[in-house]
């Protein structure tokens, strides 16, 4: 049964972290955002949408795009939460709206959306559709909020069928120490010793990559392993790299506007259920492109792919799902 209702998360801080100052990416101020969320809204009012469940934030992004919809319908209902004003909020609303909506807007980059799917069940997650406004975006992709939001609109009809609509996508699984934690895109092992910015920023840090996903025309680490051994969205297996002083020289986009050179070792691809281990004696692990562990002594990594992630929807075949069903017809 459908809910006639979507979710809203968007991130106050995404883009915006220190690789506005070391690189030359594209600042997402709040105000943007706001432009965004009006035109999801002032999309789904003339489309008839019942109802929206939005995450509080900072900066009242939701609030703030409402106001500039005239004779809107739409019943906007923040979630029932206290805000923390940190990560963990997305993570709180996410877990949330899972079985309340038919799909969740997610407006950050790849660090908002792996929070955002930490809190949702991955044995019955709730589709998401991600507009990308973060720094490196591999997971979101750049979509129009018009668009965007006319396909999450269809996931609210009886007659779309969600199996039809969706994709899931991969994910990796790091565990160490009985604890464990997720990446949607990469997780990288650097040398820099506390979180401190988050954002990894310098090449030489780094010791190890694995990815989900690994593309040239990407930026980031994903990129890297792009130039060595390409995986691709939905291939059933990851790539991976050891780096080493003595190894090949490899010029990749760490950043936007950022073409570095690291020394590479060992890689090559790895397969769902058959983890890699990796010890890192000193350091942090980002987990997409974020620095989040801090590791002070010897400790062994499990990094295990899972092709049973998050679902997706499928933005193009949605919308041409709902054209053959004459959702677009009065």
């Amino acid at each position: 049964m459908k809910k006639h209702s979507i979710g809203i998360i968007a991130n106050p801080q995404s883009g915006r972290d220190i690789r506005r100052l070391v690189a030359h990416a594209s600042v997402f101020d709040n105000e943007e955002k706001v432009n965004i969320v009006e035109r999801l809204l002032a999309t789904w009012n003339t489309m008839g949408l019942s109802s929206v469940l939005f995450m509080p934030d900072s900066y009242n992004i939701v609030y703030r795009a409402a106001e500039r919809i005239r004779n809107s319908k739409i019943d906007l209902k923040q979630l029932d939460m206290k805000p923390l004003f940190t990560d963990r909020d997305t993570s709180i609303a996410a877990s949330l709206m899972q079985g309340n909506v038919d799909a969740i807007v997610i407006i950050g980059g790849d660090g908002t959306n792996r929070v955002a799917i930490k809190g949702l069940n991955p044995k019955d997650s709730t589709p998401i559709v991600s507009i990308s406004t973060g720094t490196n975006n591999a997971f979101p992709f750049m979509v129009e909020a018009t668009i965007a939001a006319l396909a999450a609109w269809t996931m609210t009809s009886e007659r779309i069928d969600q199996k039809q609509v969706t994709n899931q996508e991969k994910f990796l699984k790091i565990s160490w120490d009985g604890n464990e934690d997720i990446a949607l895109i990469d997780i990288a092992f650097t040398k820099e010793r506390f979180v401190g910015s988050r954002a990894v920023w310098d090449p030489r840090s780094i010791s190890a990559v694995f990815c989900t996903r690994a593309r040239p025309e990407n930026v980031g680490f994903s990129s890297l392993l792009g130039y060595l051994c390409p995986s691709n969205q939905y291939d059933p297996y990851g790539s991976y790299a050891i780096l080493d002083s003595s190894g090949e020289s490899v010029l990749f986009p760490m950043a936007p506007g950022k073409i570095e050179h690291v020394q590479v070792g060992e890689y090559g691809h790895f397969e769902e259920n058959k983890p890699l281990t990796f010890v890192l004696h000193d350091g942090t692990v980002a987990l997409d492109g974020e620095r989040e562990i801090e590791v002070f002594r010897p400790t062994e990594f499990a990094i295990e792919l899972s092709c049973r992630g998050p679902l997706t929807v499928n933005v193009p075949r949605a919308l041409e799902l709902g054209v053959e069903e004459g959702l677009f017809k009065n």
